[in-house]
């Protein structure tokens, strides 16, 4: 295990210096930001244009009356961007008939769907794209054949040019918006914003809940203060009335606050960004990738009107009916469970692929599918996560097309020498594209270019060692610092404020002294160690290999501990004590 410091190792005023260092001078501000950090809506290019398309068809009150097309883009922010809009636009004229369209699988924008389109008589007098298509200038091209104007509302990057018939409203697009973390749930409340100041409403707040979720299921950074507000505001009290969302998250009440019976203040006061992200949007994520589509169909029902009463598919209840938010939030809940059974099928039966090929020679796992390796595409990164969890290798699963290209997606290691996977693949200059985040993303190289990649990364790589892990840490202190405790009580004590860009602060303490005889070994199974020392806890959940580890040791062997760990309060009787949850640690002998 190795770590390095990657800000000054403060010795006061832990969390106001640490975000400091991360940009933001006051941390008060910080925690409760005020609506001055919005921008207006009018910075965003195209949107006055936007909104007066969009009122000139919706808010048509005379039969016939306007039809509407919303085409929702499969993530979270494209479920969230889509339900926004819908819910708006059936508030603003409840005669305008809004029809969606979901995508099979993880398609984008038009890209499945054009073909409904083109070539039959005009079906609709608007389409609205919500995250996506700023990208889709060829489909757009293909739409001014029958004169349907699109609205796109989008944060993706483009140089593309769009046809005339499309009004693209898109932060990236726009110099006068600064915020380039905003995704497209964002994007449609903004515009949503804009429209309520034309039509003398404040509706647009109503649905703060969504947009922060959508900003939090795509990564948006919660260190840019509109975001901060976005999200704070959204993940109130006051503001979560979707009540999907507050279905999930009831659902979700034990693994968010710990609590059995747990309250809905309770739930409230443990919901942020890093909840959200764990147990929330994954379950989106899943229903996408391996639901059904009428399961689809019923997810964004429940997304758009909760209270919608549908048939159960519940086991035993066949003929009673149920709201959809709560039929919804169980079927999503299995397809987590779907998921992960079938990513650990796969993975299964790929490690045979990988041994007989002896694919582990190589620096990078490269594994790429057959035909016989039938399963979801959509799961191709998740696969990719769990064998370089496995075999410590930046991964790569790919599937050869019908053009000679290997395509597919990677995933690298966060605690590693090799901090960007994705920037050094495209410096590779091999591959044809890597497109996304740097450590998880999409990828195509030609099939052909194969051998001459691994050369290169072989010889690349060389000497680095992905077996040993490296993490960056933001504290580092000895085991008998004077200051430990304080310090462990003022970070854990900051609630709700990490996310995306700004990560829960790692600490790592050197010189715990210990021997297996003082080291508790808990829990139901047997599996979670804790350490006492100096005032301080530590512990590792699920850490059996480290028991194992320590169990080869004499009973009175004198042990140096070195952790690196994230920083909680236990309450017990009134009584806040520190301690420090285990990532990753080392032991020697002395």
């Amino acid at each position: 295990m190795k770590y390095n410091l990657i800000n000054e190792n403060f010795t006061s005023d832990y969390a106001v210096n640490l975000m400091r260092s991360r940009g933001i001078a006051d941390l008060e501000q910080y925690k409760t930001p005020g609506r001055e950090f919005l921008s207006s809506p009018t910075n965003l290019k195209n949107i006055a244009a936007g909104a007066a398309m969009y009122l000139r068809v919706v808010m048509n009150d005379k039969p016939p009356y306007s039809k509407v097309l919303i085409v929702v883009d499969s993530d979270n922010d494209g479920y969230t961007s889509a339900a926004i809009i819908y819910q708006y636009t059936k508030r603003l004229n409840c005669h305008c008939q809004v029809d969606y369209w979901l995508h099979e699988g993880k398609q984008h924008g038009l890209q499945d769907h054009i073909d409904k389109l083109v070539g039959s008589d005009k079906q609709y007098d608007l389409i609205i794209l919500p995250d996506s298509s700023s990208n889709d200038a060829k489909y757009h091209d293909m739409l001014d054949e029958i004169n349907i104007p699109c609205l796109i509302l989008d944060h993706h990057l483009t140089d593309e040019k769009l046809s005339y018939n499309a009004i693209v409203v898109n932060n990236q697009l726009s110099p006068n918006y600064e915020n380039k973390e905003l995704t497209g749930a964002g994007v449609v409340y903004q515009f949503c914003r804009y429209v309520d100041n034309i039509i003398g409403q404040n509706w647009a707040d109503d649905y703060l809940d969504l947009a922060a979720w959508g900003i939090i299921g795509d990564m948006g950074s919660v260190l840019d203060m509109e975001n901060r507000y976005i999200i704070y505001e959204g993940l109130s009290k006051e503001h979560i009335k979707n009540d999907f969302l507050k279905c999930l998250l009831n659902k979700q009440a034990y693994s968010i606050t710990g609590k059995m019976g747990a309250t809905w203040d309770d739930i409230i006061e443990k919901t942020n960004p890093i909840s959200i992200a764990f147990y929330i949007v994954p379950l989106v994520n899943a229903m996408i990738r391996v639901g059904t589509m009428p399961e689809k169909e019923r997810l964004f029902m429940a997304f758009i009107d909760g209270s919608q009463m549908v048939p159960c598919n519940k086991r035993g209840a066949k003929g009673t009916m149920e709201r959809v938010d709560i039929e919804s939030t169980r079927e999503c809940v299995n397809a987590k469970s779907k998921q992960d059974k079938t990513k650990l099928e796969v993975v299964e039966r790929l490690e045979a692929k990988i041994f007989k090929h002896d694919l582990l020679e190589n620096k990078i796992l490269f594994v790429r599918l057959e035909d016989t390796d039938r399963f979801p595409s959509e799961l191709n990164g998740l696969i990719a996560m769990q064998l370089a969890a496995k075999y410590k290798k930046p991964t790569i699963v790919a599937r050869l097309n019908d053009q000679g290209f290997d395509r597919g997606s990677a995933r690298g290691m966060n605690q590693s020498e090799l901090r960007d996977f994705r920037e050094f693949l495209l410096g590779s200059g091999y591959f044809e594209y890597a497109q996304g985040h740097a450590n998880a993303f999409g990828v195509s190289i030609p099939d052909d270019k194969l051998k001459d990649f691994h050369d290169f990364a072989n010889e690349a790589l060389a000497d680095i060692d992905f077996g040993e892990n490296v993490y960056d840490v933001n504290f580092v202190r000895r085991a008998d610092s004077k200051d430990l405790s304080d310090l462990v009580i003022d970070l854990a004590s900051q609630n709700g404020i990490w996310g995306q860009n700004n990560n829960e602060p790692v600490v790592c303490v050197e010189e715990i002294l210990c021997s297996p005889r003082s080291i508790r070994i808990m829990g139901s199974n047997q599996d979670t160690l804790k350490i006492e020392y100096n005032g301080m806890s530590y512990l590792k959940f699920r850490a059996k290999d480290l028991i194992e580890k320590i169990n080869k040791y004499s009973a009175d062997t004198q042990l140096s501990v070195t952790v690196v760990g994230r920083c909680n309060l236990n309450e017990w009787g009134g009584r806040k004590t520190p301690q420090l949850f285990i990532d990753d640690c080392e032991i020697n002998s002395i």
